[in-house]
């Protein structure tokens, strides 16, 4: 797992809003992409079928919608920067849907349905933005059918889907490479009929091998090469895949396949998701008894991608392991499978499938058909911060604490109230826990202030008021689910205002992610 440090100077709490690049924060922990044309309209419209963060700073996404964001051309394709939606050229994609994405060399490259891309008459089903217009990058007629997957390794472009006779050339069905400078087509097999059916998904390894998945058999007339396939320059079979492989990637040599089968490569936990470290299968943890896969036997895998050691998987299953919020997305710590965060309500977080995953700006970002959480303009594309610090607070050193699994800017639901007589003194204590799925620092800062109060903050019997007060407050790197407690004093004097509030927020840098809870003293 990845190890950061975090930090940020303390922003002005309780009315300020979020930074730009932030996202919205709603229970559940799922969260909108930006808006439509105005602030209670979803950012999109359509279906997102395929992510790619490929160009630096930059999401593509590509589906079935119209108006990305409220911006007129961004239709089936477009560009989320982190706080605004662009199209990539004035001229739309006016039909079909972009199931794939690829980038290279400053070029966009998208498969799927469409014909005509920006209306360039051979543009069908595959096209490349090259920074002016759109063409057709391979071979240089149509291709006639539906393009599902695309690769890029090294200066080839590998181009998979239900497709025949690719870009005008034979014994290209299926699947084929594309050199990038010339255009010409790189046949992969001997014949047409070495590839019988169709490739869902492609990914590549470390060592530039192409890996292929579908619902092929005998790929490349090997016996036993079904639904997933390795290619370095020859095709070989891992064998051990019974059913349709719907999604891939790659980290290193592992490469992680998401499938219809159950028992893939014979190993009882290996159900839908499953590793291929280049030689052997290792399954992805197991249900509670042990015996088998955390995943129902009815679920299939459409997306998959990894964040240092976590793998993160979506898809169409519900209650994975018997777990009411483990629906349709869930990921992988090394040794369990867990849910993604929830409705808010204590159900799974996607209304319907997810169908592809992304990590960018330190946000698990999934695309596809459903509403996120309990935003209701989260619908097709939301995000789910990777670092969050969860602000509790409380009067007891041991809890319990309010505001657990409460996330806000606001202290909504997160705001504890004692009464303290003149005089005398009153405790809180804040609780900051590491609710993200990185190890993470955090900075602590609070506000406020009313006539006659005064307060202090202590880490154990270390006064830290100073930094906490001016922002600057930091805590060690906490492992998730790991916590510090600060003891916040606040004494009142003899001549007071009847009441005060302090605001206490814990934020990471660039606000991605923030939480702030609200202590009210009254005098008495």
């Amino acid at each position: 797992m990845r190890r950061v440090l975090l930090a940020i100077t303390l922003a002005v709490l309780v009315t300020s809003q979020l930074a730009e690049t932030a996202l919205a924060t709603s229970p559940g922990g799922w969260d909108h992409l930006g808006h439509g044309s105005a602030a209670s309209i979803p950012a999109l419209n359509g279906p997102v079928n395929a992510l790619n963060t490929s160009a630096p700073g930059v999401l593509y996404v590509g589906g079935g919608f119209n108006d990305a964001g409220g911006v007129a051309a961004a239709d089936r394709i477009a560009i989320w920067s982190g706080s605004s939606w662009s199209a990539i050229g004035p001229i739309p994609l006016d039909n079909g849907t972009v199931n794939a994405i690829a980038y290279h060399g400053g070029n966009v490259y998208i498969g799927g349905t469409f014909l005509n891309a920006g209306g360039v008459g051979n543009a069908d089903y595959l096209a490349e933005w090259n920074g002016a217009a759109w063409v057709q990058p391979c071979g240089g007629d149509p291709m006639n059918g539906t393009v599902a997957a695309l690769q890029i390794i090294g200066n080839t472009l590998y181009v998979g889907g239900a497709f025949q006779n690719g870009s005008g050339s034979s014994a290209v069905n299926f699947l084929f490479g594309c050199d990038l400078t010339t255009g010409a087509i790189k046949r992969l097999v001997a014949n047409h009929s070495n590839i019988n059916s169709g490739i869902y998904a492609l990914t590549a390894d470390s060592n530039g091998v192409l890996y292929a998945g579908g619902t092929f058999i005998n790929m490349a007339g090997i016996v036993g090469a079904d639904h997933f396939a390795a290619y370095d320059g020859t095709w070989h079979s891992p064998g051990g895949v019974s059913q349709v492989v719907r999604s891939l990637t790659a980290d290193g040599t592992n490469v992680y396949v998401g499938s219809d089968a159950e028992n893939i490569g014979g190993i009882a936990q290996a159900d839908h998701v499953a590793r291929w470290d280049g030689s052997s299968w290792h399954a992805l943890g197991r249900d509670t008894a042990g015996t088998s896969g955390w995943f129902n036997s009815f679920a299939f895998i459409d997306g998959l991608t990894t964040w240092g050691a976590l793998v993160f998987a979506t898809g169409g299953f519900v209650d994975a392991n018997g777990q009411p919020s483990a629906d349709n997305i869930a990921y992988f710590d090394g040794s369990t499978w867990h849910p993604l965060g929830s409705n808010g309500a204590g159900n799974g977080p996607l209304t319907q499938n997810g169908l592809a995953l992304a990590i960018f700006n330190s946000n698990v970002v999934v695309g596809g058909v459903f509403q996120a959480g309990s935003d209701p303009i989260a619908q097709n594309i939301a995000g789910y911060p990777l670092y969050r610090p969860d602000n509790r607070i409380g009067v007891h050193a041991s809890g319990p604490f309010i505001g657990n699994d409460v996330y806000n800017a606001t202290g909504s639901g997160q705001t504890d109230t004692i009464s303290v007589a003149h005089g005398h003194q009153g405790t809180f204590y804040i609780d900051t826990q590491n609710d993200g799925l990185g190890s993470a620092a955090f900075i602590v800062g609070a506000l406020g202030s009313a006539q006659g109060y005064t307060v202090r903050f202590y880490n154990g019997t270390k006064n830290v008021t100073t930094k906490v007060l001016n922002g600057t407050y930091q805590t060690a790197s906490l492992p998730p689910g790991a916590h510090l407690t600060l003891k916040m004093v606040v004494k009142v004097a003899t001549s007071s205002a009847k009441s005060a509030t302090f605001s206490v927020k814990a934020e990471t840098t660039g606000n991605t992610a923030q939480d702030v809870v609200k202590a009210v003293i009254k005098a008495k």
